[in-house]
């Protein structure tokens, strides 16, 4: 998993102030990687799931409405490779 630290670097930010909303943004983060992949998340995580992970709390960190409909094409593309067949 993420990193709170990983997460703020990523997002240029020095303050504690968001603390909490990114770590929900990294649970939900979590979560939308295992729903897309249809897999459990590796026990350490390949840097495309990483980057993956990053774009969607990017997203979210700034569009605070909650709609899914304009998560970035690229979250998707990156976790390709790994996502189960359903049957």
């Amino acid at each position: 998993m993420l990193t709170l630290d990983e997460v703020k670097e990523y997002l240029r930010l020095d303050t504690d102030a968001e603390d909490k909303y990114l770590n929900v943004l990294i649970l939900l983060a979590c979560e939308m990687c295992e729903n897309y992949t249809r897999l459990t998340l590796p026990e350490e995580l390949p840097d495309s799931y990483k980057q993956a992970m990053l774009v969607v709390i990017g997203y979210f960190f700034e569009n605070r409405d909650g709609d899914k409909s304009g998560v970035p094409k690229v979250f998707y593309t990156l976790l390709l490779p790994y996502r189960k067949a359903a049957f």
